[in-house]
């Protein structure tokens, strides 16, 4: 038998070669390739989260301090003080009450020493409504104009009350014959007020003046007119 020739020519019927290799570098042991890229969605972590949530506590606590700091800083310079109100004089004229029509007519007027203390603020008020009462008993209300005080101003401030023919109930009337001749009224302010230093206003605040027990001796038991007694009165301011 004849034997084939060891080599005949190339061996055909194989896929034809490509120009990329299969296997990376030519070589099939190769480490694959560092270039290529990979999308890898993830989701945070709990560290991440935690970690972001104190980054989030720290800015709200440095910012709540710096707040603060500016605050006291600004406090100690300005060094802001209520105004100081007191009633240095209170009358009332043509007072008379009817007990069988429990009808009430009568004029009061008050005058205020409204002192700014302040060395840097001015102040402003606005909406200044003054009230009237007995005990708790509304009597007659009134508005008093707007007033601006600078530094250390000392203003006065008058406001005029009046009641024709008004009807009070049993207990106003009860309290009148109880007390009189002398009367003590309870006067009673409040304002929106505003402070200023420099360009800067701050926000408006209510303000609100309480001047209790304040005595008027009357003429008479039953009608006339009578002034303050005991001098001037210290009110007390909130803010």
């Amino acid at each position: 038998m004849a034997q084939p020739h060891p080599y005949s020519g190339p061996v055909t019927g194989y896929p034809a070669p490509t120009s990329q290799h299969p296997f990376p570098n030519g070589n099939p042991y190769a480490p694959p390739p560092t270039n290529l890229y990979y999308y890898n969605h993830q989701t945070p972590t709990p560290l991440y989260r935690t970690t972001l949530l104190r980054r989030i506590i720290a800015a709200i606590i440095v910012a709540t301090v710096l707040f603060f700091t500016i605050f006291l800083i600004c406090w100690l310079v300005i060094r802001p003080h209520r105004p100081q109100f007191h009633i240095t004089s209170f009358s009332i004229s043509n007072f008379n009450i009817s007990a069988s029509s429990q009808r009430l007519t009568a004029n009061w007027n008050a005058r205020f020493q409204v002192y700014n203390p302040n060395k840097k603020l001015k102040i402003s008020y606005d909406n200044i409504v003054c009230s009237l009462l007995l005990k708790s008993e509304l009597l007659s209300q009134t508005r008093i104009p707007p007033l601006y005080q600078d530094t250390k101003n000392l203003t006065s401030l008058d406001a005029s009350f009046s009641a024709l023919d008004t009807y009070v109930d049993d207990r106003v009337l009860k309290d009148i014959n109880a007390a009189r001749p002398t009367l003590a009224f309870n006067v009673r302010l409040m304002a929106d007020v505003g402070f200023k230093v420099g360009g800067f206003r701050a926000r408006h605040r209510l303000l609100r003046v309480w001047c209790d027990n304040v005595p008027v001796s009357l003429s008479s038991a039953t009608s006339g007119s009578g002034n303050l007694t005991g001098g001037s009165r210290e009110c007390k301011v909130y803010a």
